[in-house]
């Protein structure tokens, strides 16, 4: 089988993943708008194409699919979810398999105030949040919040733009002259967690669950973590899995504060700290290998070794010169 996967940047190590003898897949092709992203050069074919807001990216990418003889499409960053998810229907009727969530999954966990208020709907644990300075001064005034908190673009990704606020006059400066939209959230002072879900793609539940204790963050992406078990944020994080119509590879993150689990947000893809998850075992390449063969995966929850360390670390590669300066 044939997969390309979308702006796939420095996700050199998923590649390589994709690439095992056992993945089930024997062609990986990459795209990106720049061709200074090294995992291009990991995959068996690479095209540079548009930027995804360019109008004619779509028949880039989908002239590639039947170039290529494609049989899925994997997105990776924020933005191209939902505009694979929304344009499914043209990826399908060439015969390829969008490996993505929902249109409306995609939408609700994209906007970070949006997803809040779904988790409050649905009495799951948050920290508690709001979307303007007159909001968090209501929230002070009944006691709900208080200073510090954590600023971030509701639409925000990759830890771009968050900072901690502990001067209330610094916060309504922040929020009144923001050139977007912000979510005021409760700081967590404790320890956060990020689990690797695969929701089967034919029976949409649950298959697979690996949870890291973070030890430590560079620009938005796990640098060191512990592999961690814990039955009670299983079922914490199964009951939040359930209220969305996720599928395929997704990306918890979650605080624990004096004892208590709070979730705080969902990525439907990829997340950057899977390759912890793969390898100690846990294979979401080959689950999606079997779900376009038609087979259902078997459920694997929780199925790894606790207190296994991930380091990340530098690397980098040499290329010849293929583009123009």
């Amino acid at each position: 089988m044939h997969i390309l996967i979308l702006s796939c940047g420095t996700r050199n190590l998923l590649v390589r993943y994709f690439k095992e003898a056992d993945s089930g897949f024997d062609k990986i092709v990459g795209t990106d708008c720049s061709p200074y992203a090294p995992a291009l050069y990991e995959t068996d074919a690479h095209y540079l194409v548009p930027p995804m807001t360019a109008p004619d990216y779509l028949d880039t990418i989908l002239n590639i699919c039947h170039k290529e003889s494609i049989d899925a499409v994997l997105p990776l960053q924020e933005d191209e979810l939902a505009l694979i998810a929304s344009h499914r229907n043209l990826f399908t009727d060439l015969g390829v398999t969008p490996v993505v969530s929902s249109l409306s999954a995609v939408e609700l966990c994209r906007d970070k105030y949006a997803f809040y208020n779904h988790l409050i709907n649905h009495k799951l644990p948050a920290l508690t949040s709001c979307n303007s300075f007159h909001a968090f001064l209501d929230e002070k005034e009944a006691g709900h919040m208080n200073l510090p908190v954590f600023l971030k673009p509701t639409r925000g990704c990759g830890s771009i733009g968050i900072q901690k606020v502990e001067h209330l006059e610094l916060l309504e400066a922040l929020c009144k002259f923001a050139d977007e939209e912000y979510i005021i959230q409760t700081l967590a002072q404790g320890e956060e967690f990020g689990a690797d879900i695969y929701v089967d793609m034919i029976t949409h539940k649950p298959v697979s669950l690996f949870v890291k204790k973070k030890l430590r963050m560079r620009a938005g992406e796990t640098e060191k973590s512990i592999s961690f078990r814990d039955e009670t944020l299983f079922g914490l994080i199964l009951d939040t899995i359930a209220t969305l119509e996720l599928s395929g590879p997704v990306d918890m993150d979650i605080f624990q504060v004096n004892g208590n689990y709070y979730i705080s947000e969902i990525n439907p893809r990829f997340g950057g700290g899977y390759p912890h998850a793969h390898r100690c075992g846990i294979h979401f390449p080959r689950f999606i290998a079997n779900n376009l063969m038609g087979k259902e995966n078997t459920d694997t929850i929780g199925s790894y070794e606790d207190g296994i360390c991930m380091l990340k670390y530098t690397d980098l590669m040499i290329t010849p010169p293929t583009y123009p300066r």
